[in-house]
């Protein structure tokens, strides 16, 4: 049996070699019989990041001619984009969260790497000192950033009482009295709408509002609000309408899941639809998704979410970091808002944006995110969670979803299976800790906002009549 002791030895080897031909060639014989050897999982991610490794150091020098970097980074593809290679990352990726952290980013490895050391030794005698200097400088952005999460997490816990109780209480009923001024009236009904969290019937006052008054003095002081309801409804309806377009691909399905994908004209993504129906009642599995701390469980690659801000009952602004195989570590920015469409169409929607590069968002709710990061910021175009009840313990669900992972040299393809894989993954957790939902760690979590979910399931009875 081969013994991972004895790829470390060959790797070795190939670093003393002076011609890139020769070297290239090497890695490739060693990367084939990798793939093919009776190595484990983790042994063979082992040696795969050496090789990457070694790879990254030949791109990484100056004196490297286009042909020469070609053909590096046409290895590199070739291994990333190799099926067993796939497989093997997301083996690893599911079978504990925790492990998920230790498959760390090229470069954080590159400097823990014992043979990426003494490659670079052997190149430059500077290299040590600017290790050292590497070293340094990352122990301060990792300073930062854990000072800039420490400074979002005592904003959100600085909110009043008031404002962080809004996730988790009912509303009140402030907009109850209508005024006497026609104006007033549909402004108050629609606040009142919006306020239960019913998006098509506050746009449709606001929309007549907007179109009987807007000559009149009296309507400035209303524009900003119903400029806001117009565009937050009309950005609903164009992404839901994702959950019903054409050009789907069937992918599979496994136990009642159906997953479709396809890839969006003039973009370089993939869109995922996932659908299922489970024997659970729909309010247990809005918890699921509601509860942003406990995320991590049922996201793959997801190691922490924090929120940034609370801004209404059904809207809050959330920080993701993500944990991938291979590539460095990113994360997302996003803002995530609960619509009852219950009287539209029998559905509970929820719908979420990236708001990092949203300066206007962010500064009219008073959210600072730092423009520069550790983590490469992913961009979440929508992710849409469309919620159905059938009855008092059945739902249906629709999720539909199209991120952008800045992942560059990456084909189409090799995006699509892994957001296909993703996607199975994370419908199925979310499903298994549905039916276990009294025996999950979302149980305590869900009985501290009970009066949140209570006058959910009020709205849940009043539609089904039981």
């Amino acid at each position: 049996m081969q013994k991972i002791v004895n790829f470390q030895v060959r790797l070795k080897q190939v670093v003393q070699f002076e011609q890139i031909n020769e070297e290239l060639e090497n890695l490739k014989i060693i990367f084939s019989e990798l793939i093919s050897s009776p190595l484990n999982d983790n042994e063979k991610l082992n040696v795969y990041y050496e090789i990457n490794l070694i790879l990254t150091s030949l791109l990484d020098q100056k004196n490297r001619s286009t042909q020469e970097k070609d053909q590096i980074k046409n290895l590199m593809k070739i291994m990333m984009n190799n099926l067993e290679v796939q497989e093997m990352m997301f083996r690893i990726a599911d079978e504990e969260t925790g492990q998920i952290q230790e498959v760390r980013s090229l470069s954080i490895n590159y400097k823990a790497s014992r043979i990426g050391r003494e490659y670079i030794t052997q190149k430059a005698e500077q290299s040590q000192q600017k290790v050292v200097e590497n070293q340094n400088l990352k122990l301060i952005v990792d300073f930062q950033q854990e000072q800039q999460i420490q400074f979002n997490d005592n904003i959100y816990e600085q909110q009043s009482k008031e404002e962080q109780s809004l996730i988790q209480s009912p509303p009140s009923n402030k907009y109850i009295e209508i005024a006497q001024d026609e104006l007033q009236e549909l402004i108050n009904r629609s606040k009142y709408e919006f306020d239960q969290t019913k998006i098509d019937q506050a746009y449709e006052y606001a929309k007549q509002a907007q179109d009987k008054f807007k000559s009149d003095i009296n309507y400035q002081q209303y524009s900003e609000y119903v400029d806001q309801i117009i565009v937050q409804y009309n950005y609903m309806i164009e992404n839901v309408k994702e959950l019903d377009s054409d050009g789907w691909i069937f992918d599979g399905s496994s136990n009642g899941i159906s997953v479709k994908y396809k890839f969006p004209e003039n973009t370089s993504t993939a869109s995922m639809l996932m659908e299922t129906k489970i024997p659970v009642n729909a309010i247990r599995v809005l918890a699921l998704v509601n509860e942003m701390d406990l995320n991590y469980l049922w996201v793959p690659f997801c190691k922490r979410t924090y929120v940034n801000k609370v801004l209404n009952r059904a809207c809050k602004v959330c920080t993701s970091e993500m944990y991938f195989p291979i590539i460095p570590d990113r994360e997302c920015v996003f803002v995530g808002e609960g619509y009852d469409r219950l009287q539209v169409n029998g559905t509970i929607t929820l719908l979420s944006r990236s708001v990092d590069s949203d300066k206007e968002f962010l500064e009219k709710n008073g959210i600072s995110i730092p423009e520069k990061s550790r983590f490469v910021r992913m961009y979440i175009k929508y992710y849409i969670f469309e919620i159905t009840p059938i009855d008092k313990d059945s739902c249906s669900i629709r999720a539909c979803t199209n991120v952008n992972p800045k992942i560059s040299m990456v084909p189409n393809s090799v995006l699509a299976y892994i957001g296909r894989k993703f996607a199975h993954i994370l419908i199925s957790k979310i499903v298994n800790f549905a039916k276990t939902f009294e025996k999950s760690p979302f149980y305590p979590v869900y009985l501290e906002h009970i009066e949140f979910y209570n006058w959910l399931e009020e709205k849940l009875k009043n539609h089904l009549k039981y």
